[in-house]
């Protein structure tokens, strides 16, 4: 993916959220949730820029929050052991990271090691 198309993707994602369904033009936003989501499930390192780039765009402690419990939580449960070192190097170094990572709240099918390296990266939950 080319850095606009990874920066379109993750602004439709957040439209999808911000937006009522009157303003969020249907089934194009719904569409870039959809496409988020299988990413994340079948091509994981495509995924992680859009990733990135979500908590970027992020303004909000709102949609951080869904950031966190959204892609974040189902990247860290399907491939977890492959991209938690990344998170961990991120938070270390970005407040905002930090503070998404402690929205994310269930471990869910998370691997328990990888549960427990995020909750140390994360900062208070809110």
């Amino acid at each position: 993916m080319t850095k606009q198309s990874v920066h379109d993707l993750a602004q439709a994602w957040i439209d999808s959220h911000r937006l009522s369904p009157s303003e969020a033009n249907g089934g194009q936003l719904i569409s870039a949730w959809d496409a988020l989501d299988a990413l994340v499930r079948d091509q994981p390192e495509a995924a992680w820029p859009i990733i990135r780039q979500l908590w970027m765009l992020a303004q909000s402690d709102r949609m951080l929050a869904l950031i966190a419990a959204g892609p974040v939580e189902d990247l860290l449960c399907l491939h977890g052991p492959d991209f938690i070192g990344r998170i961990e190097q991120l938070a270390s170094q970005d407040a905002v990271v930090r503070k998404m990572l402690g929205a994310v709240w269930g471990q869910s099918r998370m691997a328990d090691d990888v549960w427990r390296r995020l909750k140390a990266a994360a900062g208070p939950s809110f």
